[in-house]
């Protein structure tokens, strides 16, 4: 215990020796031994002010800065708090100067960078100080830092001059020196006449202590002053609302779709495998659709599915295993592909564990060749499509838009990537890891393709990439002026609007349209056949559960169509090969675990390197930010989902 006690006294001191002097050495290189305000306050609540300040420079300095506030915060005695909105014009200086904005404030940087100084400089700098409307109901006031709290030396010699447009009550009007917080002072003497207010301050005032005026005065003592509305905030609500205009009219012209009618189907479309109708059904390939070829190449001949006990060292574990039984010898080039590439070791045979970390890339392959431009135009109208660009850029804008003004005023200037990027890239990547079905989350070195495990790491990239820079950087910015919050709030609502006609946006081709048609009423028969019917049906088509199945999951429809099925006598399939008695139950069962399977084990990636950390990995993910421009309707369509 004594040893930690020594240990945080050494760390105290330690900082005392360091952060006191390095306090002092910038409160010794200059002083302000000089420092006159004289103040016109006009009508209107605006100031025309002029500052004369002396600065000695003890040590070859290039000039001063002058930070002046983009936002008057007031603190009343009774507890009560408003802000106003500020502008600050008419700046001149009579040196060299540069503008800029940051943390919040006007900052004039005065000085030539090529040129040094010491000894006493003057400095006179005037502007306009725009303070908007008064916020009180029933009384206007005056209430200004004649000196800010943000000076880092000694400043002396203090005198102020105010010329108020109107008479006023004396008894209300009173001075405050010191750091925030502090009311009221003996240190200010100070003279009225008529409507001129003279005085000076008594005592040196230390770095970051200032001097404040506050007057209170009769309601409707201030007349014409401007609500101080941001011109820009201005121009981003029109822009914004002129995007939803423009997208909806894109929509109501180019993407509104047809009537789609259902038609009674006790079968799928003729000439379609499962990938293919599920690609139709959903607008974009998706990894149920393609795995559930392994289904329909087994009803076509070419391979069996074995029940298959995986051992481990401390478990055993239920698998399957594939058999070839032969080659493909159809037109088809994606069944080729699927089954060829199932057996690309050139064995007659797989298990369930052989597909980890390989299989990937062959779905990653048919996707692209199902989500060809050529097949996309088949069944969407191409200029929709196209239309759906544009409006993600209009997103884009609008948010660049909302941030980047705001940010670059009353934050440093150097985070706005952040603001921009961070954000935006997390709540895509957020989107695409929960609505991804390609990929696999590690887990302490273990993939899993778990819906929670998937769940709580987008969160995890939403929180650190979007909502602490988010809360941390934007909207402590978009807060400091009621233009910018109502800028940010109709332009948040605009975005979400546009994302929503991004995904209604593309429209069905008549084929397409037709297609849709037929399989909406396929699958509705599915969901909810009669016993009797699919009794009929097995009857004429011994072969109809089998061949249906692959389609199910293509549809997201195979639990209920499974299930249906165990009170209906079937015989077994010929690919399906297991040492125990066929029970329908039993193989819906082994169907759904080997389909589940099957997912996990194609979908898998090779854990990244670097230790076995939390991460992630998919196909889907890692061609998302390419789609997001060429195919914008497949990324973000399946994001709004």
């Amino acid at each position: 215990m004594n040893n930690k006690i020594l240990r945080n006294i050494f760390i105290f001191l330690l900082g005392i020796i360091i952060f006191i002097p390095s306090k002092i050495n910038a409160a010794s290189d200059y002083t302000i031994d000089k420092y006159e305000i004289n103040m016109i306050v006009n009508e209107n609540n605006t100031f025309d002010i002029t500052e004369n300040i002396t600065a000695n420079f003890k040590v070859p300095k290039h000039g001063i800065y002058r930070k002046i506030p983009l936002k008057n915060k007031v603190k009343r005695v009774d507890g009560t708090q408003s802000s106003n909105i500020v502008k600050i014009t008419n700046i001149d200086v009579n040196k060299d100067y540069t503008l800029s904005k940051s943390g919040g404030y006007q900052i004039i940087q005065i000085g030539n960078s090529n040129v040094t100084l010491t000894g006493n400089n003057q400095y006179i700098i005037k502007y306009t100080y725009n303070i908007g409307k008064d916020k009180l109901k029933d009384e206007d006031e005056l209430y200004f830092n004649l000196i800010g709290d943000k000076w880092d030396t000694t400043i002396n010699n203090i005198s102020f001059k105010i010329v108020m447009p109107k008479e006023f009550d004396t008894s209300k009007l009173g001075f405050s020196t010191g750091t925030t917080g502090i009311v009221g002072t003996s240190n200010v003497p100070y003279n009225v006449t008529g409507n001129v207010i003279t005085g000076s301050v008594t005592k040196t005032l230390q770095p970051n202590e200032g001097l404040t005026i506050r007057l209170t005065l009769p309601d409707g003592y201030f007349v014409g002053a401007s609500s101080n509305f941001d011109v820009y905030s201005i121009v981003v609500i029109i822009v914004s609302i002129i995007c939803v205009i423009v997208a909806y009219i894109w929509w109501q012209k180019y993407g509104k779709d047809d009537e789609i009618v259902e038609t009674v189907e006790f079968y799928p479309p003729e000439g379609y495998n499962s990938a293919e109708i599920g690609f139709i059904y959903n607008g974009t390939a998706e990894n149920d659709g393609i795995i559930s070829l392994l289904i329909y190449l087994a009803n076509k001949g070419y391979l069996k599915i074995e029940e298959k006990e995986e051992k481990t060292l401390f478990s055993k574990t239920k698998g399957f295993k594939l058999t070839k039984i032969k080659d493909y010898d159809g037109n088809n080039e994606i069944e080729r592909i699927f089954l060829e590439d199932l057996f690309k070791s050139g064995k007659s045979s797989v298990s369930s564990s052989e597909l980890t970390n390989r299989f990937y890339m062959t779905l990653n392959k048919i996707k692209n060749k199902l989500n060809s431009k050529v097949n996309k135009n088949k069944i969407f109208e191409s200029v929709a499509s196209g239309k759906t660009k544009w409006l993600i850029m209009m997103i884009i804008a609008i948010y660049t838009l909302i941030i980047m003004k705001p940010v670059i005023e009353y934050q440093e200037p150097s985070i706005i990537i952040f603001a921009l990027l961070f954000p935006l890239a997390g709540l895509f990547a957020f989107l695409s890891i929960i609505s991804d079905k390609s990929g696999a989350i590690y887990v302490n070195g273990v993939p899993t393709s778990s819906k929670i495990a998937k769940m709580i790491f987008g969160l995890f990239f939403l929180v650190l990439f979007t909502i602490i820079p988010f809360c941390s950087i934007i909207i402590p910015a978009i807060t400091q002026l009621i233009s910018y919050m109502v800028m940010s709030i109709v332009g948040i609502i605009s975005i979400i609007i546009v994302m929503i006609f991004v995904k209604i946006m593309p429209k069905r081709t008549p084929f397409g349209n037709e297609m849709l048609g037929k399989i909406l009423g396929f699958r509705r028969f599915l969901e909810t056949a009669e016993k009797t019917r699919l009794e009929s049906l097995v009857e004429q088509n011994p072969e109809y559960f089998y061949n249906i199945l692959p389609y199910t999951y293509a549809l997201g429809v195979s639990d209920v169509w499974m299930k249906q099925f165990e009170t209906i006598a079937i015989e077994p399939p010929t690919w399906y090969v297991s040492n125990r008695p066929f029970v329908v139950h039993d193989f819906n069962t082994f169907m759904s675990n080997t389909m589940d399977s099957a997912q996990s084990v194609m979908t898998s990636t090779p854990q990244p390197s670097g230790g076995s950390g939390g991460g992630f990995s998919s196909g889907g993910r890692r061609i998302f930010w390419r789609r997001l421009w060429r195919r914008p309707e497949e990324a973000l369509g399946n994001l709004i989902k």
